[in-house]
């Protein structure tokens, strides 16, 4: 693929990525800790999810708990840091490929890119539930086993890698194309999880 001066720049230095991965991994955490929130509020009294409202199984003890600071997270976090400092190490001074850099820092963000995009609809949702603005929205209760729950994210996380895998050689980016790959390993993971519910 071709390098994009403007985008390389970017990668000249872990700094950036590493903001941007922190900014992004913080809130996916903090707002799948909303969403519990919210979910316990009333959305829960329409929407019923077998097992946790995270689909992580390494967070969802501490979701369910709605624990504001996890040290499960935290360490997840410098562990995820270090990775990058090291792959950025490796990728630009030992190996001279930074488009393995490039490529890792795509996965990372645009799949935390999907994920809070569902946030955003979910919050959504369950706010419109919440408020009660007199207009009902949802009526009843739906109910989802573990299996769908899992199976409706293998396909949302999947049809991302699949608008990404047709993006990245449009653009010429590794960037994009790091995205589709994590996108497409995390619908299927969700999809084998889904199977084994």
């Amino acid at each position: 693929m071709a390098d994009n001066a403007a985008m390389n720049s970017l990668f000249d230095t872990p700094w950036p990525a590493l903001v941007a991965w922190l900014a992004v991994y913080v809130s996916d955490y903090y707002l799948t800790l909303y969403s519990a929130r919210l979910y316990r509020a009333g959305a829960g009294a329409h929407f019923a999810f077998a097992g946790s409202l995270e689909l992580t199984p390494y967070y969802q003890a501490d979701i369910d708990a709605l624990r504001r600071v996890s040290p499960r997270f935290i360490l997840a976090m410098v562990f995820s840091v270090l990775v990058i400092e090291l792959v950025w190490y490796l990728s630009q001074v030992v190996v001279g490929l930074p488009a393995v850099f490039e490529f890792l820092v795509g996965g990372l963000l645009l799949r935390e890119a999907a994920v809070l995009l569902r946030h955003a609809r979910n919050i959504a949702l369950f706010r419109a539930i919440r408020a009660g603005t007199g207009k009902p929205g949802v009526e009843g209760q739906v109910r989802y086993a573990r299996w769908l729950s899992l199976r409706l994210s293998a396909v949302e996380i999947f049809s991302f890698a699949v608008f990404l895998a047709l993006l990245a050689p449009v653009t010429a980016s590794w960037f994009v194309a790091g995205g589709a790959f994590t996108c497409a390993v995390t619908g299927i993971q969700h999809w084998r999880r889904s199977r084994k519910a």
